[in-house]
């Protein structure tokens, strides 16, 4: 009986081991940036109200985010490397959003301004 229990005992350890080194390896990042547009006089303004969101080939689309009334937008818990920066300047769902490649690193990518149409 004791040699059962140490075996869970070990087994036990191992497992929280390998969660802990796992939750380390997948820490998320947060991108922030700025979306702008050319106003009728040629200047930049805040594009304000944008839906964006973060595509990453190995975990999926981000929850969206609107951009305020700075133009800003803040997505939280991105998986870093590779993405692609998906703006949806449409409220039409059928019309697909403009894509912008990003690298996303930890803990936080800034990301240059965008003017929008």
């Amino acid at each position: 009986m004791k040699t059962k229990n140490n075996f869970i005992l070990r087994f036990c350890n191992r497992m929280v081991v390998l969660l802990l080194v796992a939750a380390g390896v997948a820490r998320a990042a947060e991108v922030r940036g700025r979306l702008e547009h050319v106003n009728s006089s040629g200047a930049h303004a805040p594009a304000v109200g944008i839906t964006v969101t973060v595509y990453n080939p190995a975990s999926g689309r981000s929850a969206p985010a609107s951009t305020g009334s700075d133009g800003m937008y803040h997505l939280q818990n991105i998986r870093a490397g590779a993405c692609q920066l998906e703006v949806w300047t449409s409220q039409d769902p059928r019309v697909a959003p403009t894509v912008y490649p990003i690298q996303v690193g930890e803990p936080y990518s800034d990301i240059p301004p965008i003017t929008v149409p």
